[in-house]
């Protein structure tokens, strides 16, 4: 038994021990009596709680592959044609809740394939349901390099780590001339907003760069105190691993006690609506990482043409322009639907198929609007798509995200910030 088979067999073991034969048996998805008009997804994400608001943006993400696929028929089996049905568990931005949601949706909604949370915190406390129940699960957003340790059989990810995404960034955005010679790296004490903020640190120091403070705190923290103590370091640049609602609440505090270092990087979020709502004109001038844009020229492919055109499919559905997790909760809409289409089996899946599945996935290359995706099939990122590259931006004029840092492409940085 290689370390691969052996961890699950662990893993399987441990829940088979916790929920009891009979639990066990509950879970399992077996055959189905539903209809066969439909492939039905389950989706499990936060859409209330703290992550409301990345819940959401998985939401649109899934819900325009969705439409996009069953405007053009549905997906093809054999010569015939099959639409897409999601029903929807809302996991209240809490691991235990996410649990419990994504084992009633397996016990009682007879779906074929589950996608996956917003957060990594959730998807850590979903994905072993899915493990055990060998429900092939593909989450659009979750990032914290755990994930992937895990060496979950079922479980793939089509945004690749932050360890790589913040890393790489944090880099580009250190040799913006001046160079930094000092940051202060802050954060929220979870599994991804921790993984990036040691990302972030760790590329401070390959870059020589003195880290002032790695300073975690509560999601429900004060940022008043945090900004008071950075503000008493003086760093160059300030770098903050959390999700939206912390890199607001951190830049408020930062303009009502005047620190003004010269750049902020929040990694994830920056080019979201609710970002640039919650800060207004202050918003402009923070640094941000992102594995996608509309104006960048990725391979197109399957079912949206160009990343252009599903930015423009994204404004006609929802009124907004969409960031990358919401690209990449599509992105994984349209990887069930080419390995669905090479399995040849219509609805419902029965659980070798769902197996078989698993497999197909595994060594699947899908070309797409967001980028090639395929999956590592060893290591540590294992079934994460870590083939996509990160781009560091800069929120500039009218808030709008451009690519900055070494890249040809790249748009000159506001730099030093504001001065």
């Amino acid at each position: 038994m290689n370390t691969t088979d052996r961890r699950q067999f662990v893993k399987a073991a441990g829940l088979a021990s916790t929920l009891g034969v009979a639990g066990v048996a509950g879970c399992m998805g077996g055959g189905s009596d539903r209809g066969g008009d439909k492939f039905k997804f389950g989706v499990v994400t936060s859409l209330s709680g703290d992550l409301r608001f990345g819940g959401e943006v998985t939401r649109r993400g899934y819900d325009l592959w969705k439409k996009t696929v069953n405007e053009n028929g549905g997906i093809e089996i054999d010569g015939s044609k099959y639409e897409v049905e999601l029903s929807y568990a809302d996991a209240k931005s809490d691991p235990s809740t996410g649990a419990d949601a994504a084992s009633n949706m397996i016990s009682n909604e007879s779906v074929d394939a589950v996608l996956g949370p917003y957060s990594s915190n959730v998807t850590l406390a979903v994905s072993p349901i899915m493990e055990k129940n060998q429900t092939p699960h593909i989450t659009g957003s979750a990032e914290s390099p755990r994930i992937w340790e895990e060496q979950y059989k079922h479980t793939f990810g089509t945004v690749p780590t932050v360890t790589l995404i913040a890393r790489q960034a944090a880099e580009e955005i250190l040799s913006l001339d001046p160079a930094a010679e000092s940051v202060y790296v802050s954060g929220v004490n979870g599994p991804f907003s921790k993984a990036t903020a040691s990302a972030m640190r760790n590329a401070a120091q390959n870059k020589d760069v003195e880290v002032l403070a790695y300073d975690l705190n509560p999601s429900d923290t004060d940022w008043t105190s945090v900004v008071s103590s950075a503000k008493d370091a003086d760093p160059d640049l300030h770098f903050h691993g959390g999700h939206i609602g912390s890199h607001v609440s951190l830049l408020k505090a930062a303009d009502q006690l005047n620190y003004d270092p010269n750049g902020f990087f929040c990694h994830y979020g920056v080019n979201t609506s609710s970002f640039k709502d919650g800060l207004g004109a202050n918003a402009a001038g923070t640094f941000g990482a992102t594995v996608w844009l509309p104006g960048v020229e990725r391979t197109g492919g399957k079912l949206f043409g160009s990343a252009a055109d599903y930015a423009e499919a994204s404004q006609a559905e929802f009124g907004e322009a969409p960031d990358y997790t919401q690209a990449g909760s599509s992105a994984a809409g349209i990887v069930y639907q080419q390995a669905l289409e090479e399995l040849g089996a219509a609805p419902p899946l029965s659980d070798s198929q769902k197996s078989k599945l698993v497999s197909i996935i595994e060594d699947i290359e899908v070309k797409t609007f967001y980028g090639d995706v395929s999956f590592d099939k060893e290591g540590d990122f294992y079934h994460n798509n870590t083939s996509t590259s990160p781009l560091p931006i800069q929120l500039q004029d009218e808030n709008e995200a451009v690519v900055v840092g070494s890249s040809a492409s790249a748009s000159e940085a506001d730099y030093p910030v504001g001065k």
